[in-house]
């Protein structure tokens, strides 16, 4: 299925939409392959989770994991392109629980790439 390549400006959504948090992009896009005159995110893209939640608490923690690409035809210069759709890793965090304040606990998360900043150029 042809789906919009990841760059520069992308944005994700959780895959439980009961979750929260603050998903920043943390490495950084291929420059070999540009979409919409954009560098494109590759995989194994390093992201992290700040403050996130399960809908009733919020931990006071950052998580960090990576994004996986699903791209099967579209693989060029050793770079295998986001798309959206594409999903992160489990992402476990370990902190203060915010509200109400401590104990500690453990939150797992999933994102998604819910739009790949540009829809110019689509691979399968």
């Amino acid at each position: 299925m042809s789906k919009e390549l990841a760059v520069v400006g992308m944005t994700f959504k959780f895959v439980n939409p009961a979750h929260s948090g603050t998903v920043n992009v943390t490495g950084s896009a291929s420059t070999k392959l540009k979409a919409g005159g954009q560098f494109v995110y590759k995989d194994n893209l390093t992201i992290s989770i700040v403050n996130g939640s399960d809908g009733s608490t919020t931990i006071n923690a950052t998580g960090t994991g990576t994004m996986t690409a699903t791209s099967i035809k579209l693989k060029t210069e050793n770079v295998k392109p986001l798309r959206e759709g594409d999903k992160s890793i489990v992402i476990t965090m370990t902190g203060d629980n915010m509200s109400p304040p401590p104990p500690t606990m453990t939150y797992t998360t999933q994102v998604e790439i819910d739009n790949a900043g540009q829809n110019k150029t689509i691979g399968e």
